[in-house]
């Protein structure tokens, strides 16, 4: 298990003040599972992907002839707390839209976005007439 710390230095000392044992987060699923701390990253793998099977994020279907498929891939994070020592280890699963091709692999974009005003509209109509 990697342990991350973080100390205070006595004032006067030569030292630098706070300073910290740090290990980087894995950059792939290769190198987390690869890892002393393996079971950690894959307990936090099995975690996201039994949240998509839970809030039904996702269905399985053929894959049109036409299109290309979307990569994914994980982003490991070690969450720590007040005291510098591993509280979590976290892995999200990401699409890698960024390899689509506008009119290509898509046609529409949809963002819900709002505006503050039409929130306030919203909520006072909503008030008024319920």
């Amino acid at each position: 298990m990697t342990f991350y710390s973080r100390r205070k230095v006595p004032r006067g000392s030569k030292e630098p003040q706070n300073t910290a044992l740090v290990m980087k987060d894995p950059v792939t699923y290769e190198e987390a599972m690869s890892r002393n701390n393996a079971v950690y990253w894959k307990k936090a793998c099995t975690e996201e992907l039994e949240a998509f099977v839970k809030q039904e994020l996702f269905s399985t279907v053929l894959k049109p002839i036409e299109h290309k498929v979307i990569e994914c891939k994980w982003i490991f994070k070690t969450k720590l707390d007040e005291d510098g020592q591993v509280e979590r280890y976290k892995a999200q699963l990401v699409a890698q839209g960024f390899s689509q091709i506008p009119g290509i692999d898509f046609d529409k974009t949809f963002a819900p976005v709002t505006c503050h005003q039409t929130l306030q509209t919203l909520l006072a109509l909503a008030n008024r007439y319920r």
